[in-house]
């Protein structure tokens, strides 16, 4: 689960109404490797894999943009710059998507001509840095109930806090306006799925009975979304902070073209292992770690229940051998765990360099399979 720095709707637009949201700076993104010859491409799910349409098995890694409107309205030294700049750093570091986040709050208060300009800027960048994108609805709690985790900041105020008519309005819009764009990989519909008690407490046991109703809610919003998007992917978190994936393969979400995410933190393992929570479920069902990540203060490495060897290490070559793709939290110097240094996208010291050097890595290898 991340952690955030505090203090800082009508009719649903169709193509033709569409505002020209082409970014001035727009010429001066460029790729940082090659483009495969069907970039972009339409993504589907095949048993445990996500491939291109034509057949091409996909292995998305990259990293995670934290509240991209955000960015996008303050564009500071502050918070960070959202332009070309980004994306070709993204691109530079060897990323195949990057996961963009929209909180309700900001949704909300920032309006959704920003929001949607925000978004549309990005699919321009993207598509010239040879990027594709994930669109996430940042809220964390259990939607069924309508209880969501208490996060407030002085400006936006309760920034998770949403509804489930909330959510089915914005992935409407959303898929109304993205249906056919392929730079768009997929929707992420919900971050972070965790039960939250009457009293306001995180539940500590995540049951079959809270899976299922959460997999039902899911399946109510994903025939919303297909009105508009029958075939795009849509990614269903797991519970517990979108850790727990254990119910999904005996009970699927009940539609064609699922992806599962998982959030496999340092701290995540406590109650499941890593092979119950994800790899196991991902001998079944296409699986992809959307954030995960460490830092010394909030997500330590050694609160992971393992004597085996690093975190870092651990986790990658776990995903490396299971095939799954993977996005890092997050690509920010605010929001941590920060992958940059400044603002100036220099990766930080510890956690940016090992992840951009991996995500090279990765890339290179991709590369010489390619040709």
């Amino acid at each position: 689960m991340p952690v955030l720095l505090l203090g800082l709707a009508g009719v649903v637009p169709g193509c033709s109404s569409q505002p020209d949201n082409r970014p001035a700076d727009l010429e001066l993104a460029r790729p940082g490797f090659p483009l495969a010859a069907d970039f972009p491409s339409g993504i589907v799910t095949r048993n445990n894999g996500i491939f291109t349409k034509a057949g091409r098995q996909l292995f998305l890694r990259g990293v995670a943009v934290p509240e991209v409107a955000w960015i996008a309205q303050r564009n500071d030294e502050q918070m960070g710059f959202f332009d070309h700049r980004l994306f070709n750093a993204a691109a530079d570091w060897g990323c195949d998507i990057l996961r963009l986040s929209v909180m309700p709050a900001v949704w909300r208060r920032a309006g959704e001509a920003h929001v949607m300009r925000a978004l549309d800027m990005s699919v321009a960048y993207a598509r010239r840095c040879g990027l594709y994108l994930s669109i996430c609805w940042h809220s964390i709690g259990f939607p069924p109930t309508e209880r969501y985790k208490d996060l407030t900041d002085v400006h936006y105020g309760p920034l998770f806090e949403t509804t489930t008519a909330e959510t089915r309005d914005f992935w409407t819009r959303i898929a109304a306006r993205y249906a056919k764009e392929d730079v768009v990989a997929y929707f992420d519909l919900f971050n972070e799925p965790q039960y939250i008690l009457p009293d306001g407490n995180l539940a500590t046991e995540h049951t079959e009975p809270m899976w299922v109703a959460y997999r039902e809610w899911v399946e109510g919003l994903v025939d919303a979304i297909r009105v508009h998007a029958p075939e795009k992917p849509v990614c269903v978190g797991g519970l517990q902070f979108a850790y727990d994936l254990s119910m999904a393969p005996d009970l699927p979400i009940r539609r064609p073209n699922v992806i599962y995410a998982t959030h496999p933190y340092p701290d995540s393992n406590w109650r499941l292992p890593w092979s119950r929570a994800f790899l196991e479920p991902g001998e079944k069902l296409p699986v992809i770690a959307t954030e995960f990540g460490w830092d010394r203060q909030h997500h330590p490495e050694s609160s992971l229940r393992s004597s085996n060897g690093l975190y870092r290490d651990l986790l990658l070559n776990a995903l490396d051998q299971a095939a799954m793709g993977w996005q890092a939290w997050c690509f920010s110097h605010i929001f941590t765990p920060a992958l940059l240094a400044n603002n100036g996208f220099e990766p930080s010291a510890e956690y940016g360099t090992y992840v951009r050097h991996a995500l090279l890595e990765r890339k290179r290898a991709s590369l010489a399979n390619r040709t």
